[in-house]
């Protein structure tokens, strides 16, 4: 969950990280992060963790995602403003049903006053969308969850009552957490937006491992059983070569950040995730402006119409844009992989953005 008043700050943290406006790896918001840019590059990633929450069964190829607006400014008592960006906000489609979803990730344990924060995520997203004719107005809250990274289980579902002068209405927040979850588990249900987190349920003992180097290297056994799983999974159809290089780079980004949040750096978990991950991690940057781009560019040319001239312009103006960005993530993977030719650089790019 993030929470920021209406001034950007670079202010340090007692932990020594520092906010927003430093290195993303870095910030207090990094596992956020990594949850968000899943929820919003990867279908085949989100939509399995919807079932797993919600009980649901949607079908990862026929399913739709439909991202909403996740920034919101909150009028506060003293009539300033805090902003408040949702992990995630979105709505899944399949056939004629049609439901919206907010999800938050939480670094820390549960507690009650998660909910809080819920609601008033909740209520802004219904007012979003509201409908009003003839004197009523509709609102709806979406289907809600908690994914926890630390700590253990104290209850799987939460509810917020809402009291009106025409009746109470009760809706549950389905609680999940990191720690009910194994490799096997994730893998058995799908579940590869976990991936990334898997770390935390090994913190306490990072500092061991970092120390001993025959526990270093079962960490490495266990992530080297992951990315091999990775590539079966990928090559058996279940995860697109996009999620499968976003999941790849969000590991490496989160066991980063959780080995560098304090004073102690566990530099050989560093250096042993580096070498496992190898020249796969993936230039997520060039990846979001890659998306960005092709959006506005599409935006664009509907907005300019039909006729033949403005539209093969803008179709040219979006090949060089992709062009141009396959290149910069070639680059990307060539700088860290000094064996990779370019031929080959540029067919792992092709793959991704193509």
């Amino acid at each position: 969950m993030e929470v920021t008043d209406n001034k950007e700050s670079g202010a340090e943290k007692a932990d020594g990280t520092t906010g927003r406006s430093g290195d993303s790896i870095y910030s207090d918001f990094a596992y956020d992060d990594a949850f968000r840019t899943e929820e919003s590059e990867c279908d085949d990633l989100l939509i399995p963790y919807v079932n797993y929450c919600h009980n649901e069964h949607y079908d990862v190829n026929t399913a739709k995602v439909i991202r909403g607006r996740n920034e919101h400014f909150i009028e506060m008592p003293d009539h300033s403003e805090q902003k408040r960006v949702a992990d995630a906000s979105f709505d899944i489609v399949q056939g004629d049903r049609r439901k919206s979803y907010h999800h938050e990730c939480e670094s820390g344990g549960y507690d009650d006053s998660l909910l809080v924060r819920m609601f008033e995520y909740e209520t802004q997203t219904a007012l979003d969308r509201k409908e009003i004719s003839k004197g009523h107005m509709r609102v709806e809250i979406p289907y809600s969850g908690i994914l926890v990274l630390r700590g253990r289980r104290k209850l799987d579902r939460a509810y917020i009552e809402v009291v009106t002068p025409g009746g109470e209405v009760i809706y549950p927040v389905e609680i999940r957490y990191m720690s009910d979850l194994m490799i096997d588990d994730i893998f058995e249900k799908h579940l590869y937006m976990l991936l990334p987190f898997y770390v935390f349920n090994l913190e306490g003992e990072l500092g061991e491992i970092d120390a001993d180097p025959i526990r270093l290297e079962g960490f490495a056994d266990i992530y080297r059983d992951i990315m091999e799983r990775l590539d079966e999974h990928m090559n058996k159809g279940f995860l697109s070569r996009l999620s499968h290089s976003v999941i790849i780079s969000l590991i490496h980004k989160v066991i980063y950040k959780i080995t560098t949040r304090r004073k102690v750096v566990y530099k050989n978990v560093q250096k042993k995730a580096g070498e496992i991950m190898g020249g796969r991690v993936l230039d997520l940057e060039v990846l979001r402006a890659h998306h960005q781009g092709m959006a506005e560019g599409e935006k664009i040319g509907e907005a300019r119409g039909e006729a033949r001239g403005e539209a093969r312009g803008e179709a040219r103006g979006r090949t060089e844009e992709r062009e141009n960005n396959i290149r910069k993530l070639a680059a990307s993977y060539m700088s860290q992989d000094s064996s990779l030719t370019k031929e080959k650089a540029m067919e792992m790019a092709r793959a991704i953005l193509e």
